[in-house]
């Protein structure tokens, strides 16, 4: 199998499960906040990282010298879309704005460390079996 292909079926399953049980916490009232907008925000971090996966992944069979800078470009880039959300959400003035905020940050940072993880752990495996 492919780096690339193992990588997203590792990857989107697993950004699929951390979601889910965001959602269901937040439903359950275990966590706080309301349920609407912690499904927004759900449903953007997962396009985010679902389309920062379907970018990064066909290129991890290519060049290997490249992955640096694939791989700062891309959490760049989902760093300022997280970022434009939260000010956009700030400017729109949803209520339990820190409660939202707190939740999305952490979830973002959560999904940021499971993609890295994977692809740092991926390559290298990838170049010590080559």
């Amino acid at each position: 199998m492919t780096l690339s292909k193992l990588f997203l079926k590792r990857f989107v399953p697993l950004v699929a499960i951390v979601i889910t049980l965001h959602v269901v916490l937040v439903f359950t009232k275990v966590l706080g906040g309301t349920f609407q907008p912690a499904l927004i925000i759900d449903l953007l971090l997962f396009l985010m990282f679902g389309a920062g996966a379907m970018l990064i992944g066909p290129g991890l069979d290519k060049d290997p010298e490249n992955f640096v800078n694939r791989f700062l470009i891309l959490t760049t880039v989902q760093l300022l879309a997280a970022m434009s959300i939260l000010a956009a959400l700030a400017y729109v003035k949803m209520t339990d704005m820190k409660t939202i905020a707190l939740q999305f940050i952490s979830l973002f940072v959560v999904l940021l460390v499971i993609q890295s993880f994977l692809l740092v752990k991926g390559v290298k495996n990838h170049n010590v079996n080559e």
